[in-house]
């Protein structure tokens, strides 16, 4: 079997984003109907990571994995000096559809809770850390060729309320 053949469709996918071959074009409506949920995922993603790059932020860890979890993206916002643990929620509507949508919305108390488990784990292994901020970021594809971003600039706190 081929090294390409033994590369999951998610791999693939990013692969082809970083390469530039994924552009308006190729982000058809049955492109985007064709993806998993999770390829769908990985999409919005490495939508997420360009929009923070384009804002100066540094991508450091994606799929950070723990005991307690995965966080989506960890990413360093330098001018202020914070690690940023994003959660990234994607949906694809028609293009027609006027329907608003709010993935970001999917980020609940009891992700909360997971993440600031995972985000304790973070610091543990990269002590020692000033302040980690979370952001719930909500990519909408709009018959593939438009996707919206919603970000929740510091979405939820350490704090339970």
């Amino acid at each position: 079997m081929s090294a390409a053949c033994k590369k999951s469709k998610t791999q693939q996918l990013k692969e082809r984003w970083e390469n530039g071959e994924l552009d308006c074009g190729a982000m058809t409506p049955e492109f985007i109907k064709g993806l998993s949920p999770r390829e769908l995922g990985m999409l919005g993603e490495l939508i997420t990571i360009d929009y923070y790059n384009e804002r100066g932020y540094t991508l450091l860890e994606q799929g950070y994995r723990c005991t307690e979890g995965e966080a989506d993206l960890v990413l360093l916002d330098e001018l202020d000096d914070v690690v940023v643990m994003a959660e990234v929620k994607t949906r694809r509507v028609a293009l027609d559809c006027s329907t608003r949508v709010f993935p970001e919305e999917a980020v609940d108390a009891q992700k909360q809770r997971r993440y600031r488990r995972i985000a304790s784990c973070y610091l543990m292994e990269h002590y020692p850390l000033k302040a980690i901020r979370f952001d719930a970021v909500g990519v909408t594809i709009r018959g593939g060729h438009i996707a919206e971003i919603e970000h929740q600039y510091n979405a939820f706190d350490w704090q339970v309320s």
